[in-house]
């Protein structure tokens, strides 16, 4: 009974949410994204404001317990619903489900949603039937989320020259406290849905962006050419924090293109809201902040954006990742541990082009977007204040790619951080493709296309999907029976 008691409450913590990001988002003029960026939001809002609450008890050194977190955020949701009640019907008229533009819409509905189900249903099965096997979510983040459900306390540094991986950000870890305060026991599978509900919203968050900058085919474009990427499927159940801080970032890009066009303050907030929040997941993005900073003050130049809404970005997302690089340089004298292998780095050709190098990672997804980019980047240079969604893509990839290239390149996984966004430019190339071919060859390679892309996908959720054969021989086994598989690995 504590068990499913911890399911169904995990389940209430992220509903719960649902209300007060209705209600900031009615603050901001812009409506057109509809009920999918609600439940993004929402998504954003639980994760964050629920191991923000707990990051704050532990710093004041108030005991972390089940019902101390719990109440506190229940009372932090109420009242945005309490601001959501009073705007409902607004709401109501304004944030619907769009009924134009929002899926395909002909037969082929059901073979476009194909891939994205299959890959869905892969990485939750993976999520919450196995426990963690990967090296880095046991050594550190379920290592260090039993820890402080254990002590009640946040992770202490041991001592400037002790100190590495305690100072790495600890929302994921957080959320498996929270999930084995919940449950009474160290509940792995509980756990593991959180990172994996965050991975899998980079999908709908592809969508809404690419359909913005460009236009509904383009979303779906940009969601499918990211659920036919192996290496997507293969980490959005592992429980890492890359596509959980992808997810984030993300976001993040589709709140600063609705600032570029509404100049609204929430819109900014919003914008500060997810940076931070992704500098909250993990240290790479402050990287990403550096270059969204260099992002603001081309908007400013363009006079697209004030200072003050500038400052309010920059202020808000501050204010929800600094004090965590604060206690950092506090107790060890460091803002981040330097756990990048610099010589190890592959300064290559290959690596350079590894988009198209490794096909066991990004299959033909990588060729898309690699001319995907290449064609964003005509458009941007040609009429840059004609094209801000590729600037922004593009100052917001191009730089991160780099500096993985120059520094990280041992370790592909690392693209993941802002991979999302590569999709979308491959999106806008499919749809600028597609306008361009005949009439008659359209009507050919449309189901072509969609049937490939579910093949891909397949090939996705089946590889998504660890020890298969334990799963397919013995469904029903105990927790004991499933580490003792994962430990053999």
């Amino acid at each position: 009974m504590p068990t499913v008691f911890a399911w169904i409450v995990v389940g209430l913590v992220l509903v719960a949410a649902y209300p007060a990001a209705s209600w900031l988002l009615a603050r901001s003029p812009r409506r057109e994204e509809g009920r999918w960026l609600v439940i993004l939001l929402a998504l954003a809002l639980a994760v964050g404001s629920l191991t923000l609450i707990m990051f704050w008890e532990g710093l004041l050194g108030i005991p972390l317990t089940f019902t101390g977190v719990t109440v506190p955020y229940f009372l932090l949701m109420l009242l945005g619903g309490v601001g959501w009640w009073r705007v409902r019907n607004h709401d109501r008229d304004t944030q619907s489900v769009e009924a134009h533009g929002g899926a395909p819409r002909n037969a082929l509905s059901l073979l476009a949603l194909l891939p994205i189900l299959l890959v869905v249903a892969a990485v939750l099965l993976n999520a919450v039937y196995w426990p963690f096997s990967k090296e880095d979510a046991l050594a550190i983040y379920h290592r260090y989320g039993a820890e402080m459900a254990q002590t009640g306390e946040l992770v202490p540094f041991a001592g400037r020259d002790e100190a590495f991986y305690q100072a790495y950000p600890i929302q994921i870890s957080l959320t498996y406290t929270y999930a084995f305060l919940a449950s009474g026991w160290t509940n792995e599978y509980l756990a593991r849905l959180f990172p994996a509900l965050l991975s899998l919203g980079c999908i709908p968050v592809v969508y809404l962006l690419g359909k913005a900058l460009y236009d509904a085919p383009a979303g779906w474009a940009a969601a499918l050419l990211l659920v036919s990427t192996e290496t997507f499927g293969r980490w959005a159940s592992a429980g890492y924090v890359d596509l959980p801080m992808a997810f984030f970032y993300t976001l993040a890009a589709l709140f600063a293109y609705r600032l570029w066009q509404t100049r609204n303050n929430m819109d900014a907030a919003l914008l500060g809201l997810m940076l931070g929040l992704a500098a909250w997941t993990k240290n790479a993005a402050l990287m990403g902040l550096a270059f969204v900073a260099l992002w603001l003050g081309w908007a400013w130049l363009s006079r697209r954006l004030s200072l003050r809404l500038a400052l309010l970005v920059v202020g808000v997302a501050a204010a929800v990742a600094a004090p965590w690089y604060l206690r950092n340089w506090l107790e060890a004298g460091l803002l981040v541990p330097s756990t990048a292998w610099t010589d190890q780095a592959q300064r290559t050709l290959e690596s350079l082009l590894i988009l198209v190098a490794r096909p066991q990672n990004y299959g033909l997804a990588g060729w898309v977007i690699l001319v995907g980019v290449g064609y964003a980047l005509f458009q941007a240079v040609r009429a840059p204040c004609q094209r801000p969604g590729e600037v922004l893509l593009l100052s917001w990839t191009l730089p991160f790619f780099a500096v993985w290239w120059l520094l990280v390149s041992y370790d592909p996984r690392f693209l993941l951080l802002f991979y999302p966004l590569l999709t979308v430019m491959g999106g806008g190339l499919v749809v600028a493709v597609g306008a361009r071919l005949p009439e008659q060859w359209r009507r050919w390679a449309l189901p072509a296309a969609l049937l490939l892309v579910v093949i891909l996908a397949g090939m996705v959720a089946w590889n998504s999907v660890e020890f298969k054969d334990d799963l397919l021989r013995q469904p029903l086994m105990s927790d004991a029976q499933k580490h003792a598989i994962v430990q053999r690995k």
